[in-house]
């Protein structure tokens, strides 16, 4: 009866990392904290391929909306909601 019902077993992702030294990785990331600590800019501005914790939100509220374009923004709001309220009443009417 176990042949009826075959099920096939998961299959099993095992991937080993081919270059990665864990001791070179802490050593860096200990450097950049103590640099962004010290206040020492480094020019080496390379690709992260990684986002710590925590640091895409903190970007987002970095990047906060300028009055000019907040005032656009605003103004856009009020056009859309004017025609929509135009288009509204001229198919009740």
């Amino acid at each position: 009866m176990g042949n009826f019902f075959h099920t096939p077993k998961a299959k099993q992702y095992n991937l080993q990392p081919r270059f990665w030294d864990p001791e070179k990785e802490e050593r860096e990331k200990r450097d950049r904290r103590r640099n962004a600590e010290m206040g020492v800019k480094n020019d080496d501005s390379t690709y992260q391929p990684y986002i710590s914790r925590g640091e895409f939100k903190s970007g987002l509220s970095k990047k906060k909306l300028g009055a000019n374009s907040q005032r656009k923004s605003n103004i856009r709001l009020l056009i859309l909601v004017t025609l929509l309220a135009l288009m509204v009443y001229l198919i009740l009417k």
